[in-house]
């Protein structure tokens, strides 16, 4: 009998619906039959044997997890499932036709090896138009069901269609996604539960089951949201992003303060080394010349009569003990001579190598005051804080726990700048009435454009974004001008009641209007956030996050989340602030008070 082939469509939804290892996912090698009737590779279920109690003779089948006694010689006594092997033959050899050779359904109830033009659903054979004849003149077997190959290929792809709608699992195509995993918040397939989630180590539930779940712990979020004293709902998106800037500001102050106490250890190391150096070469050349002394006069009392030849010796064993120690080397004489010459050790002092806490609530305290007198602030990436005031430039630089001036010079390229930023390549842009410049680490100019030249509008504020987009605002026109780095113009905004604050943060333009109102507006001008508060805002900066603080009566701090609601009021006591604020590239809050101070405050 010549077994029947598919054409190509049929063939590959037969390889993938029986043809293939629910385990492995690829065609059967070495089928082998479990009690069940399921089959698996010999080699995968020799690996599904190691999973499971090595120490037993059974084998619990992955799909329905029935019991399977083991022959003596283990999984390789099981029956083989010789169907499986040659279906998997006969595939691999009609695979192997030439291209473009079209194979053909043959005949499964004749020797004469025709093609097959139907099959019967009941003998689950393939037939010939003859045998299709032969089968339904005879009487026993009239009856059964025939279809024809185009009828079959149609109800095969309708299946296929209905199959595809079930989600199937990734690890194990073949398999359903049934259950989910409530201890690793995953969805998982049967062979994933018995191979990837076991019980009791993982909380597996039906997906019903599992989505009541859900829907209470849902139901109870939602309800904690609402009554949360800080209005939460809504920008939980900005939260989170808040959240991540934090997380990895955090990690970077962790790796630069190891980095500082390890750099600090380690100068603290080549000390104690030169003065363990220092200590063991004065003991020693004290020892050096005892021992000396010692055979010195043992040489004198034994030769008695001192001659030339006697002398050249004991200077050669001086020069020998002596010669290598310099002639600062020396152990005070007055000291008592006792074992301890021959002592030295390292006294180690635990608990002084502490990196910190986590903090897990925001909380300022003044960190450190410098003396510098500035009109506008802004920092650069390394966390240096650059004060201008006319054409005077300084920059502050964190020197453990303080802030100290490491440059101070005149720019001659500014005289009036109202306002400063920095961009992400670390230049200074400065509106230096009523030019816009930009400045290199060097402070030479390297470029400049004259905003509001064509409209006759005087510049009042500027911003810079993480783009290096440049705003320029106008108090008397109300309204802002978006420039490319270069200055070229974008596109002018709407922005009533602007006046000398302005930033960029989250692809938008916050602007401090002079009614104690702030307005954060997109790049297109749409409105985001519209803050009435009941104080004036004497200055405004943004975290890396895109919260917005407000410095507002002179010593109280407003913290705004990124979508303009009131998060905390923060006191920094009897000092007078009048601003500009600016958040350093590490998280350092820097004010202005009043007279010739810097304050700057950190998270405690």
């Amino acid at each position: 009998m010549a077994e029947g082939v598919s054409t190509d469509p049929l063939l590959s939804k037969v390889i993938l619906g029986h043809l293939e290892c629910s385990i492995c996912c690829t065609r059967y090698t070495q089928p082998k039959n479990l009690d069940c009737s399921h089959s698996y590779c010999l080699k995968c279920l020799q690996e599904l044997k190691k999973t499971q109690n090595p120490d037993t003779n059974k084998l619990k089948c992955p799909l329905c997890q029935k019991e399977t006694i083991l022959p003596l010689d283990g999984v390789t006594g099981l029956q083989s499932n010789y169907l499986l092997v040659a279906l998997v033959e006969e595939v691999n050899k009609q695979e192997q036709l030439p291209q473009g050779e079209e194979s053909k359904v043959m005949c499964q109830a004749c020797d004469e090896e025709n093609a097959a033009i139907s099959r019967c659903l009941n003998c689950e054979h393939y037939l010939c138009l003859e045998c299709q004849k032969a089968h339904q003149r005879l009487a026993a077997i009239k009856n059964h069901e025939i279809k024809t190959l185009a009828e079959l290929q149609e109800v095969d792809e309708t299946q296929t269609e209905s199959k595809m709608n079930i989600s199937r699992c990734d690890i194990h195509p073949m398999q359903e996604l049934c259950l989910y995993c409530m201890t690793c918040e995953q969805l998982a397939c049967k062979l994933c539960a018995v191979m990837r989630h076991k019980q009791p180590m993982h909380n597996l539930a039906d997906l019903i089951t599992a989505f009541d779940i859900c829907q209470i712990k849902v139901s109870k979020d939602i309800s904690k949201l609402h009554k949360s004293k800080v209005k939460m709902a809504g920008q939980l998106d900005a939260l989170r992003k808040r959240l991540g800037c934090l997380f990895h500001e955090t990690k970077n102050d962790i790796s630069q303060h190891a980095e500082q106490k390890i750099n600090k250890i380690r100068q603290e190391e080549v000390q104690l080394t030169q003065n363990a150096e220092l200590v063991y070469k004065i003991k020693d050349k004290k020892m050096a010349e005892l021992q000396f002394a010692e055979q010195t006069m043992k040489t004198i009392r034994t030769q008695g009569k001192m001659t030339d030849v006697n002398r050249l010796e004991i200077l050669k064993i001086r020069q020998e003990l002596l010669h290598k120690y310099e002639q600062d080397v020396n152990y005070e004489d007055h000291e008592e001579l006792t074992y301890d010459l021959s002592f030295i050790a390292l006294c180690k002092v635990e608990n002084k190598v502490e990196l910190g806490t986590l903090l897990h609530k925001e909380k300022w305290e003044l960190m450190s005051k410098a003396i510098v007198d500035a009109a506008c602030l802004s920092s650069y990436s390394n966390g240096d804080i650059v004060a201008v005031l006319g054409s005077q430039i300084n920059i502050l630089r964190q020197f453990g726990e303080d802030f100290n001036t490491i440059s101070q010079l005149k720019c001659e390229d500014i005289s009036k700048p109202i306002t400063i930023a920095v961009n992400n390549e670390d230049h200074l842009i400065v509106l230096d009435d009523p030019n816009v410049k930009t400045l290199n680490k060097e402070f030479q100019l390297l470029h400049q454009f004259t905003p509001g030249k064509e409209s006759g509008s005087k510049p009042t504020c500027l911003a810079v974004d993480e783009n290096n987009l440049i705003a320029v605002g106008y108090k008397d026109k109300g309204e802002v001008s978006l420039h490319n780095p270069d200055g070229s113009l974008i596109r002018t905004l709407s922005a009533p009641g602007i006046d000398q604050y302005m930033i960029m943060s989250n692809q938008s333009i916050i602007i401090y209007a002079y009614n104690n109102r702030l307005d954060c507006i997109d790049l297109n001008g749409k409105k985001i956030i519209d803050y009435q508060t009941s104080y004036p805002i004497l200055a405004v900066c943004c975290d890396k996050a895109g919260d917005i603080y407000l410095l507002v009566n002179y010593r109280i701090i407003q913290h705004l989340s990124a979508m303009g609601t009131l998060v905390e009021w923060i006191n920094f006591g009897n000092d007078i602030h009048n601003g500009p604020i600016a958040f350093t590239q590490h998280g350092k809050l820097a004010v202005k008070q009043s007279g010739n101070i810097v304050s700057v405050f950190h998270r405690v």
